[in-house]
């Protein structure tokens, strides 16, 4: 069985143990889920999600599992409507060699996990599981289909689903790896969201969240798949990369993968976050002596990024919706200026997206490629800001926050949980579910999270 990519993680999806996992591993994992739960709570509230929920009225499928912020529906679609929400806020983690892995592999382990009634270890484990399995599968090619256009969520997010899935199921090593296999047929999807909007890309990861679930339960009915889907002739390696020299075992030295997620803290994709930071500090700068700065102020603000972030994050200057917003670092520098912020609410308020003053600025905002300097990470940011009286300050933030070079604490994640929350939960409810999360590490009965959440 190990002959193949698939097999090779097969054996190890289904050997892992709970006990094998170390404890800032397990730490970590219930970080993420509760930043998973608090993004997707919020996320179940806007706009953008209601043809979501249109559909599972439209299929009416049978009440197994619950969804966030209301209803139930088979564990298929829970995780689809769940996996939706989680993205619908741009605010999800992010990891470098796969993309967003927690809104793809979270909701189906929670769907299946309310189903078969697992322990919070059983839980914890299966998260694990999914992570590291969509960084094995998506990470030597996540790079390349970046550069061409694929979503590698959408690519990816199958496999760490079906991982996941498979770990609840306690499928055996033939059935896992059959999972992996029946999945790949469901691993594609563009980005051209990037370049014209589209709130399409939110139910990316509830698309590739619900094929990972229906993967698993389709291996454990007997269907197999072809066993060769990374790095076979038509496997998604060649297909997706057109490359014939891959390397995967640069993923495979031992790393938990689970530790290099990146815990977003600008709901915003996650190429403009050190730029943002930066444009804090450089600001912070120019308002030394106590004299704030308005946009009126503002000649130019340079940004510098690295060159593929360009169509990633920095093509779009005047958004016609939020995700477009979100996708627009000349509009986000500019609401950072203006209202000082950059809100969740703000960026879904057309309103704000039409402020007259926020979108002046934003023409004035110039992004341009520029090499990665010594002692920084791909993603860093820098800026200079020049005012029409000639004064300048520059900033250069090495690592965005909440990077795995500059990470976020358990503080930070419980200060997000609480903001997205508010005024949705009462803070009785949010300790509630803070509790439970540091709880998980039992054999007993997963506590009902999405019951706490609603």
């Amino acid at each position: 069985m190990s002959k193949t990519l698939a097999g090779r993680q097969a054996e190890w999806i289904a050997s892992l143990d709970f006990e094998q996992i170390p404890e800032e591993v397990r730490h970590r994992a219930r970080l993420l889920l509760l930043d998973f739960l608090g993004v997707a709570r919020r996320g179940s509230t806007l706009s953008q999600v209601e043809p979501a929920r249109a559909l599972l009225a439209d299929l009416d499928t049978a009440p197994q599992c619950g969804i966030i912020g209301g209803g139930r529906a088979t564990a298929a679609y829970a995780a689809y409507a769940n996996g939706t929400f989680g993205h619908a806020l741009e605010y999800d983690d992010a990891h470098w060699q796969c993309g967003h892995p927690g809104v793809c592999v979270i909701p189906a382990v929670l769907a299946l996990a309310e189903r078969e009634n697992i322990s919070g270890k059983q839980f914890l484990t299966a998260i694990v599981a999914g992570y590291q399995s969509m960084v094995w599968s998506m990470g030597p090619i996540n790079r390349r289909t970046l550069d061409i256009g694929w979503h590698g969520m959408k690519i990816g997010g199958v496999f760490g689903a079906a991982a996941a899935v498979a770990k609840v199921l306690g499928l055996d090593v033939v059935q896992t790896a059959n999972a992996l296999a029946i999945a790949g047929s469901d691993a594609s999807g563009t980005m051209e969201y990037d370049q014209s909007g589209g709130e399409v890309k939110r139910y990316h990861a509830g698309m590739a969240s619900r094929a990972g679930v229906e993967a698993a339960v389709l291996a454990r009915a007997g269907l197999t798949g072809p066993l060769t889907i990374y790095e076979g002739l038509r496997g998604i390696y060649k297909l997706f990369s057109e490359r014939d020299h891959l390397d995967p075992e640069l993923l495979w030295d031992g790393t938990w993968h689970i530790m290099n997620t990146f815990i977003k803290l600008y709901p915003m994709v996650g190429t403009t976050h050190a730029a943002l930071d930066a444009l804090g500090m450089a600001l912070a700068n120019l308002e030394q002596g106590g004299v704030a700065v308005t946009a009126d102020d503002i000649e130019t603000i340079e940004v510098g990024i690295v060159d593929w972030a360009i169509p990633h994050g920095a093509a779009i200057v005047h958004p016609h919706d939020m995700l477009s917003a979100q996708f627009s670092l000349a509009f986000a520098s500019a609401l950072r200026v203006v209202r000082g912020r950059v809100a969740i609410l703000d960026l879904a308020d057309p309103d704000v997206r039409s402020d007259p003053v926020v979108n002046a600025l934003a023409d004035r905002v110039k992004p341009f490629a520029m090499d990665v300097p010594n002692g920084c990470d791909p993603l860093f940011g820098y800026v200079r800001i020049t005012t029409k009286n000639g004064r300048s300050a520059e900033a250069l933030q090495p690592a965005p926050r909440g990077h795995p070079a500059n990470p976020a604490g358990a503080e930070d994640i419980a200060a997000k949980f609480r903001d997205v929350l508010t005024p949705l939960m009462t803070d009785e409810g949010i300790s509630r579910v803070l509790a439970a999360a540091d709880k998980l590490e039992t054999d007993e009965p997963l506590p009902e999270f999405i019951k706490l959440m609603n």
